[in-house]
């Protein structure tokens, strides 16, 4: 059905995730079954057109976002239809926010009180929004923008999940890399629904391990995750052991255990699985274990 429709509506396009972007003279709808999105431009589609789409699909209605004349530049920009307000030479990177409870107003108070003039807030849509920030002397680090959240959450009760994206030029393609980072976005989410602040390098291992063959898995499976009987707590430490660079302290620190603890589970893998984390290629191994286990 999906492939006729796209001859009836020259401008339909079947997405695999939700579009990053609302835009205001398009449809979109969810096909809850597919699990896909459909956006179609309205001037494709006849009244009897939609009452025949809404009659299948679940219609994502629109969100009209508070803007100005600068945000909906930006805005044009990051969704191809636009020139970069700042010229195409410069070197820019977006913060992508998914947001809960959340206070349009309250939230760009919260950006320009917290990183001053080095972020260009631009609200996308009732739970999106983005921070651009311009290559410069000082780079916000990813120590800074995790207490930007924790701010969030603990003075205005918004739940914020947060992708920090790299840095590109602000030309005529930085559109495509845009989407590319909401959708990976996305689907850290759905992947690692614990994690709050994402990465390229944090989601690449598990992007990696969903696309390993049946072989992979079944190696992974036989040579550790069944002989230590899939137990989540070492699964755990040996994941967090190889996150926190082999570093004993913060690993149990950060895992809220005592340190003699996390060496008796480290031991207490090595015996089981004859595997040590405390080299890289054994870590490795065990970490994409762990990410095999949490799917």
């Amino acid at each position: 059905m999906l492939s006729e429709m796209t001859s009836l509506f020259p401008s339909l396009e079947i997405l695999s995730s939700r579009p990053s972007l609302t835009r205001q003279h398009e449809y979109l709808f969810h096909h809850p079954h597919e699990n896909c999105w459909i956006r179609v431009l309205k001037s494709d589609v006849s009244t009897r057109d939609y009452t025949m789409l809404a009659s299948f699909f679940t219609e994502v209605p629109y969100t009209p976002s508070p803007s100005t004349p600068t945000m909906e530049r930006w805005i044009r920009f990051l969704e191809g239809t636009g020139n970069s307000p700042i010229g195409n030479k410069t070197e820019i990177r977006a913060i992508h926010l998914m947001l809960r409870n959340v206070d349009v107003e309250e939230l760009e108070d919260a950006v320009n009180a917290f990183f001053d003039d080095s972020m260009q807030f631009v609200y996308i849509s009732a739970d999106q929004a983005v921070l651009i920030e311009q290559k410069s002397t000082y780079i916000q680090t990813t120590e800074d923008l995790a207490s930007f959240v924790s701010a969030l959450e603990a003075d205005f009760f918004m739940k914020t999940k947060l992708y920090i994206g790299k840095f590109h030029t602000a030309d005529n393609c930085y559109h495509t890399k845009f989407a590319k980072e909401a959708e990976w976005f996305l689907q850290g989410i759905t992947l690692l629904p614990k994690e709050r602040i994402f990465t390229m390098e944090l989601l690449f291992p598990s992007f990696f391990i969903r696309q390993a063959s049946q072989e992979m898995y079944e190696m992974l499976q036989r040579e550790i995750l069944e002989p230590i009987g899939y137990d989540d707590s070492m699964l755990d430490t040996v994941r967090a052991f190889f996150e926190n660079g082999f570093n004993a302290s913060v690993t149990s620190e950060k895992l809220h255990i005592h340190r003699n603890t996390l060496n008796y589970r480290l031991a207490k893998f090595q015996e089981t699985t004859g595997i040590s984390v405390r080299n890289f290629d054994g870590a490795l191994v065990a970490y994409c274990a762990s990410l095999l286990a949490s799917r």
